[in-house]
């Protein structure tokens, strides 16, 4: 008849188990923090943010003290209209034209040889309302500082004659120019490295757990209590081990006759040698 208890997770068990492993741990968890710490710094390229901020009209004509609310509601609107026209071909187009004529010149190293075209631009460019009212930003993210806000300026040249062509009514006014970022938006190097140290932790911290719940050895009397509950212990065999204090020392039944087996084998060589000299 099977005694066993269905198993059960003793979660004082599991805390002194993690207790005891705690140095392994902490070698895993500092791993992990740096190997993303040095993938962070090493490998990973910074980007920079140029933000420029604008103002949404309803009509091309600014009339000062005239402002009503139905203005503003179609101003409102009107930005996801210029947003659209903002990331048109026709403003990213001219945008690569002036990158083009500057590539090449001293003093504009920071663009590169490489082409621009829409696309690439689109990919950089993020533009969305402020905290839903009539004004937005446009957003450029570049690895270079002075690129992020070259691209920006030309953006902000070519869009409101454009919003004027397409729209035929309208106009945006500039609120902020964009600035040069002197610390990049991304990555985070202490973001990162808190991330990887709390994945190491977990990974460190389950890998124990999971092994002290597939471990069904039996190491003390406590395990054979909790597993056979209804079974009583007749008695313990506490285990020797060898000891050379005082010139003492255990020795197995088979290594004492394995001794005196060679010592026999030995007398019985000297004898035959004596016997060959008589």
């Amino acid at each position: 008849m099977d005694n066993r208890q269905p198993q059960e997770i003793d979660l004082v068990k599991l805390a002194l188990v993690l207790l005891s492993k705690i140095w392994i741990i902490a070698i895993i968890t500092i791993l992990f923090a740096g190997l993303f710490f040095g993938y962070t710094k090493f490998f990973i390229s910074p980007k920079y943010e140029a933000i420029s901020k604008l103002y949404v009209f309803n009509t091309s004509e600014k009339v000062v003290g005239q402002v009503s609310s139905s203005d503003i509601s179609t101003s409102k609107i009107l930005v996801n209209t210029y947003i659209v026209i903002l990331e048109s071909d026709s403003v990213l187009g001219q945008v690569c034209d002036v990158i083009s004529e500057y590539q090449g010149k001293s003093g504009y190293e920071f663009l590169g040889n490489e082409e621009y075209t829409p696309n690439r631009i689109r990919k950089m460019l993020s533009a969305s309302s402020i905290n839903n009212t009539e004004s937005f930003e446009v957003v450029i993210t570049a690895t270079d500082p002075y690129e992020a806000k070259f691209i920006n300026d030309a953006i902000l040249y070519f869009l409101p004659e454009e919003i004027i062509r397409v729209v035929k009514a309208g106009a945006v006014e500039i609120i902020d120019k964009a600035s040069i970022a002197t610390e990049p938006c991304s990555p985070s190097i202490i973001k990162n490295t808190v991330l990887g140290a709390l994945l190491g932790f977990v990974i460190s911290c389950g890998a124990i757990v999971v092994s002290s719940l597939l471990d069904s050895r039996i190491h003390n009397e406590d395990d054979l209590t909790s597993e056979f509950k209804d079974t009583p212990i007749i008695g313990v065999i506490p285990a020797f081990t060898s000891s050379n204090k005082k010139g003492t020392e255990y020795k197995s039944k088979e290594s004492e006759s394995s001794n005196n087996l060679k010592k026999v084998d030995s007398d019985s060589d000297d004898d035959d040698d004596d016997y060959e000299e008589d």
